[in-house]
């Protein structure tokens, strides 16, 4: 079974999971590697510090669950948060260990944290502007990475504000960070955290939305920029949450012609066939 490649737990500061549970969850539905992607963000606008891992700590506590959880390989990730006025410690966290996939993300842009609705207050279209701009500067400039996570990180939000807003208006601005994407040799990550935000919304609102109408509409964009490498992961902050969807969305990437997805294990890329 498909491993879940992007979770939190009490390792992350917005995460009170014990560690363990994911391996509980893991046994019982019969999965073979554990990989969580500890939050790194440098200086966050959300309380002012800097969100770390630590990591030595994280690895003894693998070894240590390894000798319980025996049918079960873990795997180390991280999910970094881009900022270029930090690229330099960026790129030391980067290369400070022994990593099996690199998640990069964009959550925050020093002023203002993109999950949170009162980063829009100053408007949208000018918040959004500066959200593709910075993606498209991140793919730009920092390239130690495998895995772009959430390309709708900050559209989940402005749905949440207003459901009028569709993907497609910034069409041109997504195709420009998708192709980025396939010229760089990198992958996309298919979240179902912000998918279940997004498909909810839509499903209570507009009733003409089929759930999972917005992924496609990605995957549509991604496959008509030369798009093949997929990964599928579900974000969760608790073990409840793992593999959140799987499923459903393993059905429409199907559906959208993609007939494979990616893992990886010492940031090497593994085909697993769907």
């Amino acid at each position: 079974m498909l491993h879940d490649q992007h979770m939190h737990s009490s390792f992350s500061k917005d995460s009170t999971e014990d560690l363990r549970n994911y391996y509980l969850e893991a046994k019982r539905i019969g999965i073979k590697y554990l990989l969580t992607c500890e939050h790194y963000d440098f200086h966050t606008t959300v309380d002012g510090t800097t969100w770390d891992v630590d990591y030595d700590k994280l690895i003894a506590t693998q070894e240590e669950l390894k000798q319980e959880f025996t049918d079960i390989t873990p795997l180390l990730g991280i999910e970094l948060g881009y900022r270029k006025d930090y690229l330099k410690e960026m790129i030391e966290i980067a290369n400070k260990y022994d990593y099996d996939l690199i998640q990069l993300s964009i959550h925050d842009s020093g002023k203002g944290d993109y999950y949170f609705k009162e980063t829009f207050a100053s408007g949208v279209e000018k918040i959004m502007k500066e959200y593709f701009d910075i993606t498209e500067e991140a793919l730009n400039t920092f390239s130690n990475f495998d895995v772009l996570s959430h390309i709708d990180f900050a559209f989940k939000t402005i749905v949440m504000i207003d459901y009028h807003y569709k993907f497609s208006d910034y069409e041109e601005r997504i195709k420009k960070i998708l192709q980025l994407l396939v010229k760089n040799n990198k992958a996309l990550e298919i979240n179902s955290k912000v998918l279940k935000v997004i498909n909810e919304i839509y499903l209570q609102n507009d009733k003409n939305y089929q759930f999972d109408d917005h992924l496609r509409y990605l995957l549509k964009l991604y496959k008509e920029c030369g798009g093949k490498k997929l990964t599928l992961s579900s974000d969760a902050h608790k073990a409840s949450k793992y593999r959140l969807d799987f499923d459903k969305h393993i059905a429409v990437i199907k559906e959208m012609g993609f007939d494979e997805l990616i893992y990886f294990i010492k940031r090497k890329e593994y085909i697993y066939k769907i």
